[in-house]
């Protein structure tokens, strides 16, 4: 596919490719002036009655080529990608069929709505709200047109990109089509989470109707970023959707939005509003009412179901910041948070340094922000190893990362009646000196029933894991900065090592925090990674959320301990260890992620 693109674009320089699905591989590419996105569609038709010949066949490619132009112009306007040019390159043909490959040069989109919503959850009620009243814009433009109108089949937050504008773009222009030359052959085309029910339980051909149901879904996750009833697969929620209360968990959400959203989700059709235009007539407050289609369906037919949702309205969940140490996190606040956070203690005010205490054991966790950093070894450390090279450009999701290592008394608290704690009793530590030292002499599959059981006895709420080697020096560097230590601090402000340490671990927390307010990322007790340990990993590693996961006999630790040497402290540095070592200078730190949104083992 890079070779397509260097025929038919030579000038630009390709970055990354950015995703692929049914109709083609996206590319990021670049030239001196300015970024753009390149679609590579294959296009391949085989002999047939109605193309007998190479004339024929060399006829139907660019027939298809031409009426993709078309195509497009149609649709062009305010709410849809960019495009700038289409090239036919490569055209092959043969007495049993011809193929070539379209090439879309196209305005580049830094981020998709599911991104957006979940990098910046919650966004402020002005925010949310102008997402929907936009969204609503740009479907009404394609939906209100006389005697052609067009409709997306599958409406989701992965498939409307945010531009370079700020503003909202339909990026799947496949999933866009006449309502005239829609199909129940083509309703296959469709996400079933993000789809209404009519397509999933009876077939039902795509339209206005169905359009405005996944409209909905799209509403309800800007504010909630979830889907309602998460956990449950599409038909549960559906079900659940149509015969129990829809929930909302945030308390700023206004209540005239949450009546819009519940018309939106009706499981009946008729009772949806009646297009989009009666929904902005709503959203600008010209409206106090929602309009109902009537009582036909998107397909002309009467639909005999039970009404749609019910509203529950429950407080909103937020974060809360702690500036105490592991030993802290416990006794009436610990009761308090558990109490406050029951549901969704992740879904709080995402900012770099905000923190989450996990209900079940008291362990507290740090906000580490999305962002891009150069990972390795650059010249603000000047010691670098080969195998912290190349340096390299990585994309990182943000998560939640333990404040602290794992701590004595946490382990205890897990662990507890596990047949591993039978045999090898309550605390592994060599250092049995307190419950706020570092849990050590931990392997790589000690640490992986801990997290399971951590998982477990919050009862699937959330989700815990160990840090991929990415996300532990992006978090240990604050955030990606140019820190050969944690926090840019000598070794001796931010870790116990061979020079301060008196050969043994020391409580946690009680030496200075790096720029996210993460303690003893550096020295005490080295940490354990998902990564397996590869001295070339970095030249394997993926643009966004990076984890070498290929067969190897060591998995990667970080962060050095206290009985190492300076350079063995440093942000970049990578050691490794078999799996099932569990030497006294080894722990761990996790990563929680909420319940239905699991990542790395």
């Amino acid at each position: 596919m890079q070779d397509i693109i260097k025929k038919c674009l030579p000038t630009y320089e390709i970055v990354r490719k950015i995703g692929s699905g049914v109709y083609g591989v996206v590319y990021h590419v670049k030239d001196n002036l300015k970024e753009r996105a390149v679609k590579v569609v294959p296009i391949m038709i085989e002999r047939s009655l109605s193309y007998r010949t190479p004339g024929d066949l060399d006829s139907k490619i660019s027939h298809d080529f031409y009426a993709i132009q078309e195509y497009y112009h149609k649709i062009k306007g305010e709410g849809v990608i960019e495009i700038y040019d289409f090239h036919l390159v490569d055209k092959q043909v043969s007495k049993q069929g011809a193929r070539a490959y379209l090439v879309i040069l196209m305005e580049f989109c830094p981020y998709n709505l599911l991104d957006r919503v979940l990098d910046h959850f919650p966004l402020p009620p002005e925010s949310a709200e102008g997402l929907m009243t936009e969204l609503a814009e740009i479907l009404n433009r394609l939906s209100d047109r006389a005697g052609d109108v067009f409709i997306v089949k599958d409406l989701k937050p992965s498939n409307l990109l945010v531009n370079q504008n700020n503003k909202l773009v339909i990026g799947d222009l496949g999933g866009l089509q006449r309502i005239s030359s829609t199909s129940t052959a083509s309703n296959a085309q469709f996400t079933p989470n993000w789809s209404a029910p009519e397509l999933i339980t009876h077939s039902r051909t795509a339209g206005i109707a169905s359009l405005i149901f996944s409209y909905g879904f799209v509403s309800y996750f800007i504010w909630s970023g979830s889907l309602p009833y998460e956990q449950e697969n599409f038909t549960e929620r559906l079900r659940r959707i149509k015969e129990q209360e829809l929930e909302f968990t945030r308390s700023n959400i206004p209540f005239r939005t949450q009546i819009l959203i519940s018309h939106c989700l009706n499981f009946r059709p008729e009772d949806r509003p009646k297009d989009f235009k009666a929904i902005l007539e709503y959203l600008r407050g010209n409206s106090k009412t929602i309009s109902p289609a009537g009582k036909q369906s998107s397909d002309g037919t009467t639909d005999t179901e039970a009404p749609g949702p019910k509203l529950n309205i429950e407080p909103a969940l937020t974060s809360v910041r702690d500036s105490g140490t592991a030993g802290r996190a416990n006794g009436s606040r610990q009761n308090a948070q558990a109490n406050t956070n029951s549901r969704n203690g992740s879904y709080g005010l995402h900012k770099p340094g905000d923190n989450w205490v996990d209900p079940a054991v008291g362990m507290v966790f740090v906000w580490v922000p999305t962002g891009v950093f150069q990972m390795g070894s650059g010249t603000w450390d000047g010691e670098g190893n080969k195998d912290e090279l190349p340096l390299h450009e990585v994309f990182l999701d943000g998560f939640w990362l333990g404040k602290y290592p794992v701590t004595q008394e946490h382990w205890k608290k897990v662990m507890t009646g596990m047949l591993w704690y039978k045999v090898r009793g309550k605390n592994p530590s060599w250092f049995k000196k307190g419950g706020d030292y570092p849990v050590e002499q931990v392997s790589w599959n000690d640490a992986r029933d801990f997290i399971q059981k951590l998982t477990a006895i919050n009862k699937g709420r959330y989700h815990f894991r160990l840090p991929t080697e990415a996300e532990w020096e992006y978090a240990s560097r604050s955030g990606g900065r140019r820190e050969k230590y944690a926090g840019g601090n000598p070794p001796e402000k931010i870790a116990w090592y061979s020079a301060n340490s008196g050969m043994a671990t020391h409580p946690v927390g009680r030496l200075a925090p790096n720029g996210l307010n993460l303690y003893d990322m550096s020295g005490n007790v080295y940490e354990w990674c998902a990564d397996t340990y590869n001295e070339e990993a970095y030249r394997y590693h993926e643009y966004k959320n990076p984890i070498f996961s290929k067969e190897g006999p060591r998995r990667v630790i970080r962060g050095g301990s206290w009985c190492n040497f300076p350079r063995e402290l440093r942000c970049s540095y990578r050691a490794s260890v078999s799996p099932d070592f569990n030497g006294n200078y080894l722990g761990l730190r996790v990563v929680m992620t909420p319940g239905g949104t699991k990542k790395h083992t």
